[in-house]
Order: C-alpha cells, then structure tokens, then sequence
C-alpha cells in the first residue's frame, strides 16, 4: 500500500490562547495546503482514501487538498488525533492493507508523524521532524515499510 503523510498547514498560534482543536488554518497555511494540492495534481498523486484528524487544521487541510487537487472527500479519524501511539496507527493502517486498499493520505500532526515513521522504518522519533504542509511516501507491505520521498512545502 503506497502511504502519504501530510503535516496539517500552518494555524493560528497557541499563543492566541484559542483551544487546540478548534485552531484554523491561518492564510499562510491556506497558501500552503494549496500549493500542495497543486503538487500533487501535478505529479499525477492521488490516494484512494483521504483520511484526517478531526482537529480543525488538519481537517482544513485536508478540505483544500480535496478542493484542489480532487482528491477524495476526506474522512475523519479518531486515531489520527495527536497524541495517538504510533502502535495504534499502524494498527488501522495494517487493517486498510487487509481490505485491499492500494493508497491512502493521513493528515495529522507532529509529533505523531515522527513516530509512526519511527515505528515503520525501525528507528527513533527524534531522526524526524516533518514540517507543516509536508508531505512523505512510503510504501507499506506487511512488516515492512520502505521510505520513498518526503518534501517540505518550500520544495514543491
């Protein structure tokens, strides 16, 4: 199964004292999730699932890559929420590889990302850090995971 990690875009700051779910993309993350969609549109990359946080910034950016790049209506997950164990991820990853999905797109938060990198490609969390409106490609088989790519925004 050909993995795509996507960090949300950037949101309003935690400074601002607005709760953490509810924190919305600001323009500059708008910007971000669209030239990602553009990108993949390009690139000719669409998943056949588009799965999300419910958090808003992560929902959001999901949004913008369905709008832009027609990529499929996104779907919330409660196991994409930050602060899940990686464990519990390649859980539900593992069980869409079991029903015959070929691709799929999870948009979440750091440093959740790093850590499920961390558990597919046996190293340690702190090899990573994905920046926001980033987006990484693996391809999952059982027990194993191969790193394809990963780009920061800035490059694409």
């Amino acid at each position: 199964m050909l993995l795509y990690l996507v960090r949300h875009a950037t949101a309003q700051d935690r400074a601002l004292g607005i709760a953490d779910p509810m924190r919305h993309l600001v323009d500059k993350g708008i910007k971000q999730a669209q030239k990602l969609a553009e990108f993949c549109k390009k690139q000719q990359l669409t998943p056949e699932l588009l799965l999300t946080s419910p958090l808003a910034r992560a929902e959001q950016t999901a949004v913008l890559l369905h709008q832009h790049a027609q990529w499929p209506e996104p779907q919330q997950q409660a196991w994409l929420i930050i602060d899940t164990l990686p464990e519990v991820q390649l859980r539900a990853l593992t069980e869409l590889m079991q029903q015959g999905v070929s691709s799929v797109c999870c948009v979440g938060h750091e440093p959740d990302i790093s850590a499920l990198l961390a558990l597919l490609l046996d190293t340690e969390p702190e090899h990573f850090f994905i920046k926001k409106a980033s987006i990484t490609a693996l391809e999952l088989s059982p027990g194993q995971a191969v790193l394809l790519w990963s780009l920061p925004v800035a490059l694409l």
